[in-house]
């Protein structure tokens, strides 16, 4: 391009401008994406959207990339990453990183975390030159959609914020920056026990989805998460995951009526 593209943080445009901007930069991607304005200001303050660090960058003051930074403590994630197709090919997605994985040096950033598609061979390939090494494949599950709403009467409701502060005291967890703790608890949705012991939330609109399980250490290995799978499946039809279980927890899903999705994504972390 002749004239040159300039970078500006985030934190100029509002959530409804971000989310145009997004879904037109995601033109012609692999997966089709967009999204409204209001699921992006929850979906993303929820996963702690740094506007000053995210960017947005222009050529003749029209928006051609956008990159969302999203930070906890000393870790950060590219929660989204999204080029033009009138800038692809020509070096931008290697300029554009290296200029986020600099920011991150200079905040004091020690982990800089994201996903990707698998494959989505040119976005794979770019992060591993820019020092990104695969964590774990991430996966989803789905469920055939039930005739009609089954009520089960051994799900008791809950505050999610006991079910998180549960999540955050196990240090045995290695979850996905979608699957924390940190994110759940300030998605909307309702948070569910069984037992005492075995914990779910999910989100109720506009469909049922399916954002994290968790069972208490000392009940682990005696099919409390497979019965409550089960359970979540007879009480939500169509319920289903996001693309943020760790794979070998698909062994449990699948035993419990659900179909794996065959989208999957690495989970991919540059140490700093």
């Amino acid at each position: 391009m002749n004239s040159k593209v300039i970078s500006n943080a985030a934190a100029h445009w509002s959530s409804h401008q971000l989310a145009e901007i997004l879904s037109h930069c995601f033109e012609g991607y692999l997966v089709p994406f967009t999204i409204d304005g209001e699921t992006f200001a929850s979906r993303f303050s929820a996963e702690d959207i740094s506007f000053n660090d995210s960017k947005v960058w222009t050529h003749n003051g029209e928006p051609k990339a956008l990159a969302l930074i999203t930070r906890r403590g000393q870790s950060c994630r590219l929660a989204a990453f999204a080029i033009r197709p009138e800038l692809r090919g020509q070096g931008f997605g290697k300029l554009f990183m290296q200029e986020l994985i600099d920011g991150a040096r200079e905040r004091g950033d020690r982990n800089f975390w994201l996903e990707v598609i698998v494959g989505n061979e040119s976005g794979v390939s770019l992060y591993e030159r820019m020092g990104f090494v695969r964590q774990q494949t991430l996966v989803g599950f789905g469920t055939t959609q039930s005739p009609q709403f089954t009520e089960t009467g051994e799900l008791q409701e809950i505050d999610p914020l006991v079910m998180a502060k549960k999540m955050m005291t196990d240090d045995s967890l290695n979850l996905p920056w979608l699957s924390a703790p940190e994110t759940l608890y300030k998605l909307p949705g309702k948070a569910y026990v069984l037992n005492d012991i075995a914990y779910a939330m999910v989100a109720t609109t506009p469909q049922h989805r399916l954002r994290m399980l968790y069972v208490d250490p000392l009940a682990r290995g005696k099919g409390q998460a497979k019965k409550l799978l089960t359970l979540l499946r007879e009480r939500f039809p169509g319920l289903y995951t996001a693309t943020a279980i760790p794979e070998q927890l698909a062994p449990l899903y699948l035993s419990s009526g659900y179909r794996q999705d065959p989208i999957t994504q690495y989970e991919m972390l540059l140490k700093l």
